[in-house]
């Protein structure tokens, strides 16, 4: 007899985190991976364990349906809550209060119905302030910073010692997370500058102190899995740190970076403070002027030459995790500067893919409007395609019956949906390629099943146009509904002349519908778009 395995939700599942999470747990867990994004755009891993639902955690209709699709899968143990937002613009962007406050709000009520056994909270180290020359923030530090990310995590974290009692939940910090391909966008920004052309290569600001803790991706895999496998020795709503102790400082990492790539480090010019400062309002005001703002901001003047060291001993020993001296960065600096001579436009292509966050997900928007309005048009192809005027038309299809007909439609429609959903254009196209013979058999015209798609087409576009607030959209609803039902319209024309120089479709007048209790026809389309989805991959 099967086990079951445990199951997970992971929130922000398509983030640099949440695919390493996926990778690591995909043998172990069942998954339940949310995010904005498609699987198929992310480049998330896939698998038979992991189960893929797109939503944004900030509306509340969306997650609540992404949380009933769970729990009629059959629920979950654990929840991994990384859905969040962050930029390096230092703007008060309302997606801090959207997606981090209200996003999380959301997530900790449905987690309320599932019963699950844990919740984690992903913070970070920055939530809290800068400590003083030589000292350390641990497990017991307040989350007092008082930049825009470092306040929405405060509110978080707030959530979760408030609902303690009632739900199981623990507070994870993360130090810097990266990998050897770098992609922690300030690790970045410093490689491309101190390893090009720029006249800025070789300098610091201030004395080249200023330092975070690093944490390698591969660390935090494996910290889960302790935490996962310790969770039961945690107190209500426990401050956990995933991070190397201590911080690495500018001055190492140019040393390190500048010795890997040239064979012996460059020798830094130190800018004196005040001199930072007025070249970051001069670049960012230039950049305004252009406009092509920089990655650095004025923000950053602030934290030049503060240390965020970090001691996290507490943690290390209350789950038996300890970061592996093999993955500290500055073992790992060797890796990240042959990643990056080896193959530089991978290199560029992943670390501008982090930098680059989209916020405005049209897709999953339009997507969302179609599923609330799928009744509505469904009720109105189905009255068209059954019009008395239209009995020329439709022959076949108003001999074959309305229940039938609405079941084609709709599968159809699912059809669409899920192309804009996973982020694929060729479903329709796929589901035609496999089907077509099969609809030629048992009578089903080719100019009708075009009718049908372009007034379905018709239709959609119609409904979405009206639509409050997707005005600005208009240009995307070719990509997004007309071109995979074109591409559906042209495989069916391409497939019906083959089977026409052999075969015979059989005549509508002699068509037998199917008993409803056995129904073939069901049980051959459910077949059917079964493999359409698994091809959509």
């Amino acid at each position: 007899m099967d086990v079951k395995i445990p199951s997970i939700i992971i929130t922000g599942a398509s983030g640099f985190v949440g695919k390493a999470l996926l990778d690591e747990f995909k043998n172990e867990f069942r998954i339940f991976a949310i995010a904005r994004r498609s699987q198929l755009e992310s480049g998330a891993p896939v698998h038979e364990n992991i189960a893929w639902i797109r939503a944004d955690v900030s509306d509340v209709n969306s997650v609540s349906k992404a949380f009933r699709e769970i729990k009629t899968a059959g629920g979950a143990d654990y929840l991994i809550h990384l859905a969040a937002y962050y930029d390096f613009t230092g703007e008060d962007k309302p997606q801090y209060q959207n997606t981090n406050v209200d996003g999380t709000r959301n997530v900790l009520n449905l987690f309320k119905e599932l019963n699950l056994r844990l919740f984690i909270f992903v913070s970070s180290t920055a939530a809290s302030d800068f400590p003083g020359p030589g000292q350390y923030l641990n497990e017991d530090s307040p989350p007092d910073s008082d930049f825009n990310y470092a306040r929405s995590k405060r509110l978080g974290e707030k959530m979760m010692e408030e609902n303690a009692s009632q739900i199981p939940n623990c507070i994870v910090r993360f130090g810097a997370v990266y990998s050897d391909w770098c992609e922690y966008p300030p690790l970045y920004m410093f490689l491309n500058t101190w390893l090009g052309k720029s006249w800025r290569k070789n300098i610091l600001s201030g004395k080249g102190q200023s330092a975070v803790p690093y944490i390698h991706i591969r660390d935090i895999a494996a910290f889960f899995s302790k935490l996962l496998s310790n969770y039961k020795k945690l107190k209500p709503a426990q401050i956990v740190i995933a991070s190397t102790s201590g911080s690495t400082t500018h001055e190492q990492l140019f040393r390190l970076a500048t010795r890997y790539y040239k064979g012996s480090s460059d020798k830094p010019f130190y800018m004196p403070v005040i001199l930072c400062g007025v070249g970051l309002y001069s670049m960012y005001f230039f950049g305004k002027l252009i406009n092509k703002l920089p990655f650095e901001r004025p923000w950053m003047y602030r934290y030049i030459d503060l240390q965020l060291n970090i001691e996290n001993k507490k943690t290390c020993e209350l789950i038996d995790w300890y970061p592996q001296e093999r993955y500290y960065i500055e073992k790992r600096m060797p890796f990240l500067v042959e990643r990056l001579k080896s193959d530089p436009n991978a290199w560029h292509l992943r670390n501008q893919a982090v930098l680059i966050s989209r916020q405005d997900r049209p897709d999953l928007q339009i997507h969302t409007a179609l599923v609330n309005a799928e009744i509505e048009i469904m009720e109105s192809l189905l009255d068209f395609i059954f019009l008395a005027e239209n009995n020329v038309r439709f022959t076949f299809f108003q001999k074959l019956g309305q229940e039938e007909v609405k079941w084609f439609i709709k599968l159809l429609f699912q059809l669409l949906l899920t192309s804009i959903y996973a982020g694929n254009k060729l479903l329709l196209l796929n589901y035609f390629e496999v089907s077509s013979f099969g609809r030629f058999k048992a009578g089903y015209k080719l100019s009708e099943i075009s009718n049908v798609l372009r007034k379905l087409n018709e239709l959609t576009v119609d409904k979405i146009s009206a639509t409050a607030g997707f005005e600005k959209y208009q240009q995307l609803f070719y990509d997004y509904i007309t071109l995979p039902i074109e591409f559906g319209i042209d495989e069916v024309e391409h497939q019906y002349p083959l089977y026409q120089v052999t075969e015979k479709p059989a005549e509508a007048e002699n068509i037998t519908i199917p008993d409803k209790n056995q129904n073939p026809a069901r049980v051959q389309l459910e077949e059917t778009i079964w493999k359409c989805l698994v091809n959509r991959k």
